[in-house]
């Protein structure tokens, strides 16, 4: 090998010394503070969201002080639900900037369709509102996990990914409840002394959005506010996606605020009847006045949640009175069906003679032959009694079993079809002449 060959090759570090790293690619949006545009990085090759302090507010102690706040409280934080920030500096204008993974979807105020004056909203099904609060409840706990608390939830704040992947931005008003907790996060070597982000956290009273406020987010100190009062915001925005409104209303700002520290909740079920009696209780127990009667954390709420999910509770409950059908035969399959209560008849009808195939009660399945095979109804289905039952889509199913390998899909199909063609050749003995 020559000494030419040996000598290394420099050309490969000229990204890297490139006088003007960030080259603007659009703006992305404004906001009170910053402004957010697309960037192109050239040291790295890659596009980036970068923030930049208004220019008008440079000299406003308050405005740099959120600023470079929020830029260490996202630092400190790492989870899927936050925006990753990846470096902060003072660009050649001499503003604070920080630069950030770019996301690309639609604010969760979009997804509902909220209305900006009433905050009404569309609300979505309960599957996808559970898979939205799950991921919200699993990023706010991370972030209290760390000694950080948010203050400032709300649709708006919130970004809806395809496939409903959830992040939550906007961190400007949050605050340290935790020193010792955001110390441990952010001191990743003893030799490295965590810096202090409270000396950036300015005491203000009233901050985040009065419609989202806990009660005593309306009175107290940034300070002194803890986990439960994100919990409270959070219970607001669990009450909207369910009922399509939120629970405190006024005509001005004061008694905005004095219906969230002293009016009692209504109950979601008086809005919408048909809301679970489990998820009613969970919403009204984050919106209790005082913060020692919420849940403890939002691993709690997390395990009611998940449990509310194992028990069927996330499928919609319909009732069928006796004698009306649940589904005809020749229908294309929807959905299956799990008995709560009562009793089901299954039948089909051969040459204007009813035959029965079978009868199932509280706890037993029916109609999910079709739903896995993708064949029309071979059989009625009908209510013998008074009868409730959980409705499984096919949607909800494809959900449920996308995390199946292929392999297992397979299986799961093929003895559907077996099955579909057993229940075909019984239909077809049934309706055979007997034998002279």
């Amino acid at each position: 090998m020559s000494s030419e060959d040996r000598k290394p090759d420099r050309t490969i570090l000229r990204g890297l010394q490139a006088e003007q790293r960030y080259r603007p690619l659009g703006l992305l949006g404004e906001g009170a503070v910053g402004r957010v545009e697309r960037v192109y990085d050239a040291h790295l090759g890659r596009i980036v969201a970068r923030k930049t302090l208004r220019e008008e507010l440079v000299d406003r102690p308050g405005s740099i002080r959120t600023f470079v706040h929020e830029a260490r409280i996202l630092a400190c934080l790492d989870h899927g639900g936050v925006i990753p920030i990846f470096d902060a500096q003072i660009n050649e204008a001499g503003l604070p900037v920080y630069t950030m993974r770019e996301i690309s979807g639609r604010s969760l105020m979009q997804v509902l369709q909220m209305d900006r004056r009433t905050a009404r909203v569309e609300p979505l099904s309960l599957g996808r509102t559970l898979k939205i609060w799950i991921q919200l409840c699993q990023a706010l706990g991370h972030a209290h996990g760390r000694g950080v608390v948010h203050l400032d939830l709300k649709p708006q704040n919130i970004i809806v990914l395809p496939h409903d992947e959830v992040v939550l931005v906007d961190w400007g008003a949050a605050s340290i409840y935790d020193p010792e907790g955001y110390a441990r996060a952010q001191a990743q070597a003893e030799a490295f002394l965590p810096l202090d982000v409270r000396e950036f956290q300015s005491d203000e009273f009233i901050v985040g959005t009065p419609r989202y406020m806990s009660p005593e987010q309306t009175v107290s100190a940034r300070s002194t506010l803890v986990p439960a009062s994100d919990i409270f915001s959070l219970g607001i925005l669990f009450y909207q996606m369910l009922t399509g409104e939120i629970p405190f209303r006024g005509e001005s700002l004061e008694e905005l605020l004095f219906h969230v520290r002293e009016t009692p909740i209504t109950d979601p079920r008086e809005r919408v009847p048909g809301i679970h009696a489990r998820l009613a209780q969970l919403v009204m127990q984050m919106l209790e006045k005082d913060p020692e009667q919420r849940p403890r954390d939002l691993d709690a709420v997390l395990g009611e949640l998940e449990s509310f999910r194992g028990l069927g509770g996330a499928f919609p409950l319909r009732h069928f009175e006796a004698g009306r059908p649940i589904f005809r035969e020749g229908e294309d399959a929807q959905r299956a069906f799990v008995i709560v209560e009562g009793e089901v008849e299954i039948w089909t009808e051969q040459g204007g003679t009813r035959q029965v195939l079978g009868r199932h009660v509280s706890g037993e399945t029916f109609g999910e032959l079709a739903l896995f095979s993708g064949e029309p109804r071979s059989a009625c289905a009908t209510a013998l009694v008074a009868t409730a039952v959980r409705e499984i889509s096919r949607s909800a199913l494809e959900a449920e079993t996308g995390g199946l390998s292929p392999w297992v899909r397979s299986v799961l199909s093929g003895m559907a079809e077996r099955f579909v063609d057993r229940s075909d050749r019984l239909i077809e003995l049934l309706g055979d002449p007997p034998e002279n």
